[in-house]
């Protein structure tokens, strides 16, 4: 019932106890049927048409005034609802107002595939409006637009059935700009070059629509081209150039450049970048085509190719090769992946078929964004289009050539502005362009006859002889058939009729040929012993046979015999064979060729795609093709579309198209009626009854159900078109839709269905080889439309969103859309996370094979259940599993956000077509054990597909049931070696690399063992494994506040800057240090300190520490007077000192899981050095300590027995006297479990000031430095602390269950707990753990890496960002890191287009009278001291080593870790290669060789390789001394500071770098001989 109130507004509290918080304020006495979660509806009076819905969230008694109903004011702002106006407030049925897809944007966060389901969950049966603001889990996502009944709306509620698509401004996006010859040509109006159209255009209006979106994108933009060489063979190549030539299907050698020119960067203004890419691109082909020109050798002409056949495919397996590994150095603050190809061309792609199989599979299975955009006139093809190689066109009898359309890839058309000027004045714009051949003979005045049109010429071609070949043909390679002989029939029907004699003749009694070999076949059956044609086949003839055989051999196919049982067919027996004659692109039952040599086999080839009639052509139906349909909005029809895809009508065209239409129409309706004669191949139980028995309710694709969106169907099965015979529908259809998709409802009785479309009819055979929606059709007529006008009638503030379905279709411009997609372009969506594809029950039983497993949690972790916690301290601990319900949500989670999608639709679909495994042959008797189980509690089953494999979870009472469906056949390994030259930012030259491109066998993901993890929490047997693709995020602890690095910053002057000024630490700043890192590590593990259980210190650390009070002083100093503490002092006076609450040890306050009287290592140390007199240093308080432990009195809280007293922060705590055993199990019950919560780190001590440690000597004695070096033999951390270091295997023990903690655990990590959801933020259990390191050192980093599966990336997000607060607190901060900052473009798992600089380092210069360096030492001793060398150069620029080195002996035996070193501000990595690996010289990289090198030999070859284009042999073989350099790319603007220096800062320091390294202006000499007068 609606009434009318007075509308107010008010400004919304966040306060809790606050009744301003809400949306709408009413009263309740108002709207007496309206309650808690009611949808009410809220217009003026006078403007109906901005209406407005909220949900009713309390009915507050506090709200008492009548007649009023109050909103929040933004919300009547955007709704232009008018304060102190009367409105209509109606009550609503949310479903009338539902939405079928709701768009969200959110910005600077992360999100998972499990948390946008999670999300959606949450909001359910909630009201959303345009611009809303959504929170759940601290996942706070905006409303960006909604769609309903094909409409865009501003607000409406969600509902289960309600599809939402997750949009990011802040995602990572690979910008590919393709150089090919067409770059330098003129667009079809003669005014711009293509690459001024690409960047003075398309960039400069994308960075434009960034910025208008406040999108803050991670980018990297990347020129590539391919490159043709004049040559016949390699050996036309110099010998310095073969490396990296390649030599394609066709016998042309080229090779592939790339050059990066941002990478990573996050910029707001491209302005700077806008004018790198100018001056690149005017250099680029000059540079390219001369790059290995050298004097004194010849090189083969150089060439760029065209766009077709350019390197597409290459570059796309590039960016997916870094995209595949988005689990590895997660970002808090980038969600979203998107690659962009810019080309010159059309659309069109000359590819390999092995290449192109790899691509397409990579991409739908990693749910890759890919966007091609053309700078070229779109053709009146389909596109985009690939042209596979035909490598076999020498021995093949292949009529044309192959084509495929990629349907994984949105492409649009960008329109320049100088185009549209010339549209707008009504200019013709041709759309194809003449070839080269034209041009060339109109240049040559003499050859201009052979293109001159004769008026007699047609007369002349009518007198020519007629020969039919292709009729020939056909009768030659014709399949035998069972009524002939194995050479054809005696009585052909090209014999039995007369033949044409002349052109003419054959012109009157034939129609043109035309080349229809793609165009539609629909599945028909024939009977067997009826021949019947079909008349959707057109084959355009002299004399059509009614043979099957012969139209099935004459393009190529050939007829499938298949029996039909009657289980699945209600007209047919069981020993019926039944006739298919089909037509399937891309079948696996049809290869492409034959070779001549086995011509008389008389294979059948592959359907040929027509790219000018792509939607008359049949294909698979899989899940692939429905993987993305659900991130578009649909027509009126139900039709998924693309907006920037739309056809351009008048009212002329529109009528034309409705004629046409009803011609087909007519003509179809035929053939429906012709196949309900035929047997109907229906998947149905007898159970279910058919509502209208003259329908078909199977087609071609398998399945149709009485669901809306879902379809069922086989792998094998084709998606045909089937248009109906209702002109009426046809007619209601051209003037309702204003895409113009001529899309058409099955009804194949005929009838009109009481005068109205049928939706989910319509929706149900609507498919089309083209386009990622399946949905749209392709006509000739489609363009990607014109972004400059809006549609008439339509009124519109922002650019980007237009009505797409509102517009006038009769208008005389009809326009409805926009040109490029800018929409994924700027905020580019996930991957939805449902579809609607399962295949049928045939399927099932034939072509995949079923495996099933149940987890019980009550039995799993039947330990925790049998024995609960009883104490706080023991639930500490010892964490509740989860409830059943809990894991059957985490299973579905995880497996979403391992790329799986829902199922939608199924529970009722799916009740007649359950496979059970006791009904499978290959399970007899597992189903009669599942079902002795009582099944007692709740009920749920859910599916979900990747690829083509799928997953049913079903939740019946305490037990969780998982059913695959894997292939019987399972997908072969595809592996595609790749070589190619690339330039990085800040590298000199283009280096010569290595990749491989592989798909991924989705099938061998362990989901048995994942489960297992997630059902005991990670807690017992089962850990992470690098297998299940955990995500990880590594993090340096770094010092802060470096004098050195502002006075870099901060520098005036340019002509002489300096970057080698930074000094080593002094004891003091490093005790400071250790202060900082103890208090920092409080805040990992959760203690809670006040500044009076923080006592001060009196040695360095002073600064740092909290100030003591005068009465504190005073009792401290009363206290020394009164008693002299000392090592010859029994040690329970010791004790007792320790435990004075005035002077004694700064014990931490008792908290849960800790026993009481709990102190810190380090702490300790330090307050014997300043209380008791014989303690001088760390070594003797170590030696004190131990000494207390050992008579009993100090423990280590975990109550391990052996645990030797370690300096550092180690948790101990003093025994009371009468706690104390006498024997020696001491302390309370040893807790294995300990060091699963307690992060615990050793830290090394700082015995001397660094001026007292000889920093170089030319002796062959070791440097051996304290504070960063372990001496595994006395200072392991496993032995101390009484873990038995030799097993380290699976098979450890403790107590009774395993402690991965433990095990995991090596001599320099170490492994705990994280509590993620500290607040309870979250609505599930979530858990992480954390990798870090087991020793620090002021003078080195701390590493710490965060791994989980379990957790909410935002709530992780804020967990981090905490620590990185507290961190700055203490003197650091916290900054993220790659896991690998110096993996080389080659390895696995890394990034091709990324790589280190190589800087080297003049050695040369530093000889003297003709000697080397070292030259009186042998080479493993000159070895060291060169290293020793470069140690110190790479510390006077600010970096320090990224952990402690760890030897027996000395620090030089070196891992690759232990040669690493970042800067102080964490934006650079520097690695020094030990000089003594020898390199061989450079060779072709083959995958053997490449998996049997180590590291360090990849990254000898890496440097051997660089300038590898020179001719100078000894290049190549000699060894180079210098460094490797990397940029921190995971340091964005967030972790950012004036301590962390900007990118300037970081060009400085590599600038300054090189010419120290250089010895410019005698830099290097003067460093050289300053240290060797240091060692005098």
């Amino acid at each position: 019932m609606a009434k009318t109130l007075n509308l107010r507004v008010h400004k919304r509290s966040y306060s809790e106890n606050s009744n301003l918080n809400e949306e709408i304020l009413i009263n309740q006495k108002d709207v007496s049927d309206v309650v808690v979660g009611d949808v009410v509806e809220i217009y003026h009076i006078e403007d109906e048409e901005s209406r407005l819905l909220l949900q009713v969230a309390s009915l507050s008694d506090e709200f008492q005034q009548k007649g009023i109903v109050s909103i929040e004011q933004s919300i009547a702002t955007t709704f232009q609802l008018r304060a102190y106006k009367d409105v209509i407030v109606k009550k609503v049925d949310p479903k009338s107002v539902s939405l079928d897809l709701v768009e969200m944007l959110f910005k600077d966060q992360y999100f998972s595939r499990s948390d946008f389901w999670r999300l959606r969950n949450g909001i359910i049966d909630s009201c959303v409006y345009l611009n809303k603001k959504i929170e759940h889990a601290e996942m706070r996502p905006q409303v960006m637009e909604m769609w309903s009944r094909g409409e865009r709306v501003m607000c409406g509620t969600i509902t289960e059935e309600t599809r939402i698509v997750y949009r990011s401004s802040t995602a990572v996006v690979q910008i590919f700009i393709q150089m090919s010859s067409e770059m330098w040509d003129f667009d079809i109006l003669g005014e711009d070059l293509y690459f001024e159209k690409a960047l003075n255009g398309f960039l400069t209006d994308l960075f434009a629509k960034w910025k208008e979106q406040n999108c803050l994108h991670d980018v990297t933009i990347v020129l590539f081209s391919r490159t043709f060489y004049k040559a016949q063979s390699l050996e036309d190549f110099p010998d310095y150039m073969r490396d990296c030539i390649v030599c394609d299907y066709k016998g042309r050698y080229y090779q592939d450049f790339y050059r990066i020119v941002v990478q990573n960067e996050r910029y707001d203004d491209w302005t700077t970048t806008m004018m790198l890419l100018r001056k690149l691109c005017n250099t680029y082909k000059d540079k390219i085509l001369n790059y290995h020109r050298q004097r004194g050798h010849k090189v083969p002409v150089a060439y760029n190719s065209r766009a077709a056949q350019g390197n597409f495919l290459e570059t796309l397996n590039m960016s997916l090769n870094l995209f595949e590994g988005y689990y590895i150095d997660r970002n808090f603050d980038r969600t979203g992946k998107v690659a962009v190809v810019i080309t010159p061309g059309a659309g069109v792609f000359e590819v390999d078929r092995e290449l192109a199989n790899i691509t397409k599979q990579r991409t739908i299975d990693c749910g890759v964004g890919s966007d091609l955009v053309c700078m070229g006139e779109q053709p009146l093809h389909a596109a985009p289009l690939f042209k596979f190689h035909n490598k076999h066109a020498k021995n093949s009898l292949e009529v044309g050539d192959d084509y495929n359309i990629p349907h994984w890839m949105n492409h649009s058309f960008y329109i320049s502005k100088s185009q549209i000027k010339a549209r707008l004045q009504g200019s013709f714009i041709p759309r194809i362009k003449p070839p080269p051949e034209f041009f060339e003979a109109q240049r040559r005045p003499g050859d201009r006859k052979l293109i001159a049109h004769s008026p007699n010429q047609s007369e002349d071609e009518d007198n020519f002889p007629f020969v039919d070949y292709d009729e020939y043909d056909a009768q030659i390679w014709k399949l035998p058939t069972p009524n002939s002989t194995r050479f054809g029939s005696l009585k052909s029907p090209y014999h039995a009729r007369r033949e044409p004699q002349t052109l003419a003749e054959a012109k009157q009694i034939k129609k043109p040929r035309k080349r229809n070999v793609s165009d539609e076949y629909s599945s028909f059956v024939i009977e067997k012993g009826e021949r019947r044609g079909s008349p959707a086949i057109n084959i355009p003839t002299l004399a059509r046979s009614s043979s099957t055989e012969d139209v099935s051999s004459s393009v190529g196919c050939y007829p499938i015999v298949k029996k039909i049982s009657s289980k699945e067919s209600n007209n047919s027996s069981e020993t019926e064979e039944t006739y298919f004659s089909r037509r399937i692109v891309g079948s696996a039952e049809s290869p492409v060729g034959y070779s001549r040599r086995h011509i008389h086999q008389a294979k059948s080839r592959r359907a040929l795609i027509n790219p000018f009639a792509p939607s008359r052509m049949q294909f698979k139906m899989t899940s692939n093709r429905r993987r993305w349909v659900h991130a578009f909005p649909t027509d009126p029809q139900g039709a998924a579309v693309q907006t920037h895809h739309f056809h351009v009508y008048n009212k002329k065209g529109s009528s034309a198209l409705l004629e046409k239409l009803s011609r087909e129409s007519a003509k179809m309706s035929q053939l429906s009626m012709d196949m309900k004669k035929q047997p109907s191949f229906t998947v149905q139980d007898s159970s279910e009854k058919c509502s209208e028995p003259s329908s078909l309710n199977r087609a071609a694709s398998g399945l149709v159900t009485e669901e809306k969106e879902f379809y069922v169907g086989s792998v094998d099965s084709c998606k045909s078109i089937s248009p109906t015979s209702s002109l009426q529908n046809l007619e209601r259809f051209g003037h309702s839709s204003s895409l113009g998709s001529t899309n058409y409802s099955s009804t194949m009785d005929g009838g009109l269905q009481g005068g109205r479309v049928l939706r989910h009819k319509t929706r149900e055979n609507r498919s089309y080889l083209w386009g990622p929606t399946g949905e749209q059709e392709w006509s000739p007529d489609m363009t990607t439309g014109q972004d400059w006008f809006p549609a008439h009638g339509c009124q519109t503030e922002s650019r980007l969103i237009k009505p797409i379905l509102t517009a006038d279709i009769h208008s005389q411009n009809f326009c409805a859309g926009i040109s490029v997609d800018w929409k994924s372009l700027t905020m580019p969506a996930s991957l939805p996370i449902t579809t609607d594809y399962f295949p049928d029950k045939r399927s099932l039983e034939n072509d995949y094979t079923v495996s099933q497993y149940t987890l019980i949690p009550e039995d799993v972790n039947s330990e925790y259940y049998s024995s609960p916690p009883v104490s706080e301290d023991d639930r500490f601990y010892r964490r509740k599993p989860l409830l059943v319900t809990e894991l059957f949500r985490e299973l579905i989670s995880q497996r979403l956000a391992q790329g799986f999608q829902i199922i939608t639709k199924m529970k009722a679909t799916m009740r007649s077509q359950e496979t059970l495994v006791g009904s499978s042959p290959q399970y007899p008797l597992t189903s009669s054990l599942i079902r002795a189980r009582p099944r007692s509690g709740p009920q749920e089953e859910i599916y979900l597909s990747i690829g083509l494999i799928f997953h049913k979870l079903t939740l019946s009472g305490q037990t969780i049931q998982v059913t695959q469906y894997r292939p019987r056949h399972e997908q072969r390994q595809l592996k595609y070696l790749y070589r190619y030259r690339f330039q990085v930012p800040d590298s000199l030259g283009y280096d010569i690399s290595t990749s491989e491109f592989r798909n991924e066998k989705l099938e061998n993901y362990n989901w048995n063992y994942l489960d297992q993890y997630i059902c005991t929490r990670g807690e017992g047997d089962y850990g992470l494994l690098d297998p299940l693709k955990y995500w990880r995020a590594r993090f340096f602890l770094l010092p802060c506040n470096n004098p050195a690095t502002k006075k870099i910053i901060e520098g005036n002057d340019r002509l002489f800057h300096r970057c080698d000024i930074y000094k080593t630490k002094s004891k003091q700043e490093l005790q400071q240090l250790i202060s900082g890192f103890v208090r920092f590590l409080e805040t990992l593990n959760k203690i809670r300190r006040t500044a009076q259980t923080r006592r001060p210190k009196q040695h360095s650390g002073d600064n740092v520490s909290t100030t003591p009070s005068t009465d504190q002083q005073t009792a401290q100093t009363s206290q020394k007077e009164a008693v002299v503490l000392s090592t010859s002092m029994p040690s329970s006076k010791l004790v007792e000192a320790m435990r004075d609450p005035q002077t004694g040890l700064p014990m931490i306050p008792k908290q849960t899981g800790l026993p009481e009287n709990c102190f810190i290592a380090e702490e300790a140390v330090d307050w014997c050095i300043q209380n008791i007199q014989e303690v001088k240093d760390v070594g003797a308080g170590i030696h004190l300590m131990q000494r207390l432990q050992d008579e009993h009195y100090v423990c280590h809280s975990s109550g391990n027995a052996h645990h030797k007293f370690i300096h550092g922060f180690y948790l101990y705590n003093i025994v009371s006297p009468k706690d104390k055993p006498k024997s020696d199990m001491y302390g309370p019950v040893y807790n294995y479990l300990f060091q699963n919560e307690w992060c615990e780190v050793s830290i090394l001590p700082v015995e001397r000031e660094r001026s007292e440690i000889a920093l170089f000597t030319t002796d062959e004695s070791p440097c051996q430095v304290s504070e960063l070096w372990v001496d595994q033999s006395c200072n392991d951390w496993r032995t101390l602390s009484g873990i038995d270091s030799g097993a380290q295997g699976w098979g450890q023990l403790a107590g009774s269950r395993v402690n991965l903690c433990a095990i995991k655990a090596t001599l320099t990590h170490k492994y705990v707990h994280v509590e993620v959801d500290v607040n309870n933020r979250s609505d599930r259990p979530e858990w992480a753990s954390a990798r870090y390191h087991a020793y620090y050192s002021p003078n080195a980093a701390f590493e710490l890496q965060i791994q989980w599966m379990v957790a909410t990336g935002s709530i992780l997000g804020d967990l981090v960002t905490t620590w990185g607060r507290k961190a700055q607190a203490c003197g650091f901060h916290l900054l993220p890191v790659p896991g690998d900052p110096f993996a080389l473009p080659s390895a696995p798992d890394s990034d091709p287009l990324r790589g280190p600089i190589f800087v080297p380092l003049d050695i040369a210069s530093l000889s003297q009278g003709g000697k080397a360096i070292f030259h009186e030492l042998d080479s493993d001793a000159k070895s060291k001291k060169l290293f020793h060398f470069q140690d110190e150069i790479i510390k006077r620029y600010g970096f320090m080593p990224i952990n402690v080195c760890v030897s027996p002996t000395h620090r030089h035996d070196q891992t690759d870790d232990q040669q690493q070193y970042i800067h102080c501000t964490g934006g650079m990595f520097s690695l020094i290669e030990s000089s003594h690996l020898v390199s061989p010289k450079v060779v072709k990289t083959t995958p053997s060789r490449f998996s049997k090198k180590s590291a360090g030999e990849l990254r000898k070859d890496y440097i051997a390789r660089q300038n590898s284009n020179t001719s100078s042999s000894d290049v190549v073989t000699k060894n180079k001394t210098g460094f490797l350099w990397s940029w921190n790319f995971m340091s964005s603007k967030r972790w950012r500071s004036p301590n962390t220096g900007d990118e300037s800062f970081q060009d400085k320091m590599l600038a300054d770098f090189r010419q120290f390294c250089a010895n410019e202006n005698n830099r290097l000499t003067e460093f050289w001989n300053d240290f060797k007068m240091s060692a005098l």
